[in-house]
């Protein structure tokens, strides 16, 4: 676990620029040619406050929720310490009322300062329902608010130990919301770790549904991602780790599937495969991945990566995306594949992406696909972190790419891991995609090729994050969120 840091809250300023010098003896300097204009419709944010402008954490692996009923909201989480310091006995979240354009904290997640892991979905608007592991003691907490904008502690509904990197996802059905929370549960009997807690009641009661049904090497991946459509169907991804060498991971990718919403007593096994009639179709089989928990890819961890996106109208089209290697020179290349028939057979890659991690998909209402990921590119101090955006209507036969943040790789240093995360988010409001990443937050235009506003004080002109006193401020890691039109 990381250390904790104080940060030190500052007066409001407004963001100002600094005035180019004359040089010595010489004609005024001309002012930097201005950066293109953003794509239309296009809005990347810089989600720190102004009142933290001289904030320098690593505020890494975030995600972020919509509620439907109330466009304008929305929540989001990184690995943000509570401004109050070391004495918090609250971590905060991000929020908005202007449909992302502005940000704000509450500190209402009860973890002291910070959490670990956390996630959160959206129920009856503005409900929030947040899963965590909590700090000090890295418990899993399932927590809901009523009103997300309140700043009063969220109400904690269950609570365990001796689990990793709980996932929710959240649907109203039958007057009440439902959730869904992949983890990797240690207390899993069999080494069958894979586990999705079910709440049919709003977070009432929960239910551990265990949803591997092979033999593992003692447990499954971290990630357990579900995902649900509108029809209440529900599939869940999961790695299923079968032998391994050190930290070299033999692994199945797996999608299992129930098509009531999990309410039965054996959920999760409407979807077999036909090579041993186990519940959860092998999408994939006897995959490479190396599962390193030191700094192996542009200063960040591998092995975990895994997004899963139902298209919620039409529940039978299912998008998967997942990380191995290729071969022996590969770190790690992230696929891209489909279903058709509700996970029953699987497209061959629609897209490969090597030195890639942090796929994130999310399905529009007329269909349409995004893919937000991170890619390194370049080697040694040349080396950049390519934050994309691309969505496409037809299977990636054709699609539009947008570069949301292409950033240095080696800057700022490393303060623990995951230094950007194991998952960022994607998710769909409308007739836009709304996301979240991590990355170096350097104010250079040539960094942000679709535009930027930052809330935090800084120069683009000189490149520099300023303090409340305008003081320089090093660079380091900030979320940002951004809104994409879906493509006409």
């Amino acid at each position: 676990m990381r250390a904790t840091t104080l940060l030190v809250a500052v007066t409001f300023v407004v963001a100002g620029c600094g005035r180019p010098q004359n040089p010595p003896g010489g004609q005024p300097t001309p002012p930097p040619a201005p950066p293109p204009p953003p794509p239309a419709g296009v809005r990347v944010v810089d989600m720190i406050p102004a009142s933290l402008s001289g904030e320098t954490w690593q505020d890494a692996e975030p995600f972020l929720t919509v509620f439907a009923s109330k466009p304008n909201i929305l929540a989001a989480s990184a690995f943000t310490p509570n401004p109050g310091g070391p004495a918090s006995t609250t971590a905060p979240i991000y929020v908005s009322d202007d449909g992302g354009s502005t940000w704000s904290l509450r500190n209402t997640l009860p973890s002291n300062v910070q959490t670990a892991d956390i996630t959160h979905a959206g129920g009856e608007s503005p409900t929030l329902y947040a899963t965590i592991l909590s700090t000090p003691s890295i418990a899993l907490k399932d927590l809901e608010t009523t009103d997300v904008l309140s700043a009063t502690t969220m109400t904690q509904d269950a609570t365990r130990p001796n689990t990793d990197q709980p996932f929710v996802r959240a649907i109203r059905a039958a007057s009440t919301d439902r959730l869904y929370v992949g983890i990797n549960d240690f207390g899993a009997p069999n080494g069958r770790t894979a586990t999705v807690d079910v709440s049919l009641n709003g977070g009432t009661t929960f239910t551990s549904r265990r949803i591997e049904s092979r033999n593992t090497l003692g447990q499954n991946g971290p990630s357990i991602r579900p995902a649900v459509a509108r029809n209440n169907t529900v599939y869940v991804a999961y790695f299923g780790w079968r032998s391994n060498a050190g930290d070299t991971i033999t692994s199945d990718i797996v999608v299992a599937r129930d098509d009531n919403g999990a309410t039965g007593t054996t959920p999760f096994r409407n979807l077999v495969d036909a090579s041993d009639n186990q519940p959860g179709r092998l999408v994939a089989t006897n995959r490479t991945i190396v599962f390193s928990n030191g700094p192996t890819l542009g200063q960040e961890r591998i092995g975990s990566t895994l997004s899963l996106a139902v298209d919620a109208l039409h529940s039978d089209t299912v998008y998967i995306a997942w990380a191995d290697r290729v071969g022996s020179g590969d770190i790690q290349t992230v696929h891209v594949r489909r279903s058709l028939d509700g996970g029953v057979t699987w497209s061959n890659d629609l897209r490969t992406l090597p030195n890639t991690t942090n796929p994130a998909l999310a399905v529009a209402d007329d269909g349409t696909l995004g893919l937000l990921y991170q890619q390194l590119t370049g080697t040694g101090n040349a080396s950049r972190w390519v934050n994309r955006f691309e969505q496409s209507r037809d299977g990636f036969a054709t699609h539009k790419d947008l570069v949301l943040a292409t950033v240095p790789a080696n800057t700022p240093a490393s303060q623990f891991l995951p230094y950007l995360g194991d998952y960022d988010g994607l998710l769909t409001r409308g007739t836009e995609f709304l996301g979240i990443f991590s990355a170096n937050n350097t104010p250079d235009p040539a960094n942000f090729p679709s535009g930027v506003v930052f809330q935090r004080r800084v120069n683009q002109a000189t490149h520099q994050l300023l303090d409340g006193s305008g003081s320089p401020v090093a660079v380091s890691i900030d979320p940002f969120f951004f809104s994409v039109p879906v493509m006409p």
